[in-house]
């Protein structure tokens, strides 16, 4: 078995190792998540200093260690900086949620290679659009199709009641409820027109969904419920949300 080997990958998120090397999470649409060292990366002359932070997209060349149990980065080929991204702070919050998602969910529960083409068309929206909310949605919404976690939008997740105006979000039955079955105090409901939109968009590809026009308050609503459904579904409050939460 061959010790080098070369991915498609997307920098999620780095860590420190002692004083000038780096720990870098990434995602590869076919190895799912991976954690290697890139050596030298915080020394002032580390060649890989500037292409392994962040949302980072581009080819990277591994070593695998099989003595040590390490992988290492040996040079990553950057395609795509995204430098949109670090020059908005709602967006560059918004990718950390999204990165901060991937992470806490293991990339998804094994999808790598649909997950990677969404985080990759995601970031290029990102970094290209004047706002965050539409396409925040979109990639939370698709995310939870991709990892077979998307509610049923038009059925009650307890009786199977056709849900015509207001649902709910439960996270016990992992879906929405009528008025009926409702009832905790504390839930996250998601209007008609949210969605609706959800519903429709998610039909689309994802350039064609950011086109649909919204009213602000059904859009805000869906991103506010999303925000709920993906922090329960990663079984933790996200750190992106409690830091970044006056922003996004």
């Amino acid at each position: 078995m061959s010790r080098s080997s070369t991915t498609e990958v997307v920098i999620l998120r780095n860590g420190r190792i002692g004083e000038i090397h780096k720990n870098v999470w990434m995602l590869s649409p076919d190895l799912g998540l991976i954690s290697a060292i890139a050596h030298g990366a915080y020394s002032q002359k580390g060649k890989l200093r500037g292409v392994t932070n962040p949302f980072s997209f581009g080819r990277c060349y591994l070593y695998t260690d099989p003595v040590k149990k390490s992988v290492k980065i040996t040079d990553l080929a950057v395609h795509e900086f995204f430098p949109g991204l670090r020059e908005d702070v709602a967006k560059f919050y918004t990718a950390s949620l999204w990165a901060e998602l991937v992470l806490r969910t293991f990339g998804g529960g094994g999808e790598s290679g649909t997950l990677f083409s969404l985080l990759v068309e995601s970031l290029h929206a990102l970094d290209a659009t004047t706002g965050f909310e539409p396409v925040t949605v979109q990639f939370l919404w698709r995310y939870l199709g991709v990892s077979g976690l998307q509610p049923d939008l038009d059925e009650c997740a307890v009786c199977g009641a056709p849900l015509s105006a207001g649902r709910a979000w439960d996270a016990s039955h992992g879906g929405f409820l009528c008025p009926a079955c409702a009832q905790t105090a504390d839930r996250a409901e998601l209007t008609a027109g949210a969605a609706a939109y959800l519903r429709h968009s998610g039909t689309l590809s994802l350039s064609d969904s950011l086109h649909i026009r919204l009213e602000a308050a059904a859009l805000s609503n869906a991103k506010r419920v999303l925000y709920r459904i993906v922090q329960d579904v990663a079984e933790t409050p996200l750190n992106s949300l409690r830091i970044g939460g006056g922003i996004l």
